[in-house]
């Protein structure tokens, strides 16, 4: 299956989900935004083109981590990147041992999402 370029933005913070979103249209990528776990559960299509997932672990509802989980059972789930403002170094392992590509730490480092991205879009055109 060829991942197309859209990524999903999941996060509670409004102005997170903005700013990821217009930061990512302006290098290229289409994104479809969600405030919660439960709000992209509820759209059957979301994960139709999905290239990427970017979720915030600290979620209102269902957690980042609880999402992934779910998601993971009903799908093939393209890479998933996760972001939480939490400074517990537990976090990143525990996103790890989950099967994510890796955790950034909010203020994220644009740079470093854009690179990260790139390669894992990349990853997957060539598989």
């Amino acid at each position: 299956m060829a991942l197309s370029q859209r990524i999903i933005i999941v996060d509670d913070e409004r102005a997170v989900r903005s700013g990821l979103s217009n930061l990512l249209h302006s290098d290229g990528y289409p994104t479809r935004l969600y405030e919660s776990g439960e709000a992209l559960l509820s759209d059957d299509d979301a994960l139709s083109e999905a290239g990427m997932l970017i979720i915030d672990v600290g979620l209102k509802g269902m957690s980042g981590f609880e999402l992934f989980v779910l998601l993971k059972q009903q799908t093939a789930l393209p890479p998933v990147i996760f972001i939480s403002a939490d400074p517990e170094e537990t976090t990143l392992w525990y996103a790890i041992a989950l099967g994510a590509v890796t955790f950034l730490r909010k203020p994220i480092d644009v740079d470093t999402l854009l690179t990260l991205i790139r390669c894992e879009l990349s990853r997957g055109e060539a598989r």
